[in-house]
């Protein structure tokens, strides 16, 4: 009786550091990213974030960039898959960049963000994931969006 209460925590514990999205298994010679960070680090629904991480070595150029997410409020939640926004003519012939898209939170909560790039060969980077919260606007219209001057 013991072991099979063992097996459930276990279980229980191991499942909730799952990741919460789907995302291709990294290539061991692939691309390596690093430092995601949002500006503004806290936002309001409908507002533009930038999103920024650091490619630090590659081999090859890149030519993909994936992004996905997970939104939680409260006891429900929603994902999305896309391809990330990234002008991949500017990363050409680069080992080393600096790499920044947009992206618009339509709702309020907690985003958990996730982005990885691939390269010429089809090798996956590593996946970053960083946090962001997004608080709803109670007035209409409403308050400037952070970051932007009044």
């Amino acid at each position: 009786m013991i072991r099979a209460w063992t097996a459930i925590v276990l279980s229980v514990g191991l499942g909730a550091c799952a990741p919460l999205v789907e995302m291709d298994t990294p290539s061991p010679e692939g691309p390596r990213i690093s430092n995601l960070r949002f500006t503004p680090t806290e936002t309001l629904a409908g507002c533009p974030v930038n999103a920024k991480f650091r490619l630090e070595t590659t081999t090859e150029e890149i030519v993909s960039a994936k992004e996905a997410w997970v939104r939680r409020h409260g006891r429900s939640s929603e994902y999305r898959y896309a391809m990330l926004p990234v002008d991949f003519n500017a990363l050409r012939d680069k080992h080393e960049a600096e790499i920044e898209a947009q992206f618009v939170p339509r709702d309020s909560g907690t985003f958990y963000y996730y982005i990885q790039v691939g390269d010429r060969s089809g090798r996956k980077s590593n996946v970053l994931r960083a946090t962001l919260a997004v608080d709803r606007s109670w007035t209409d219209p409403g308050p400037p969006c952070p970051g932007t001057a009044p």
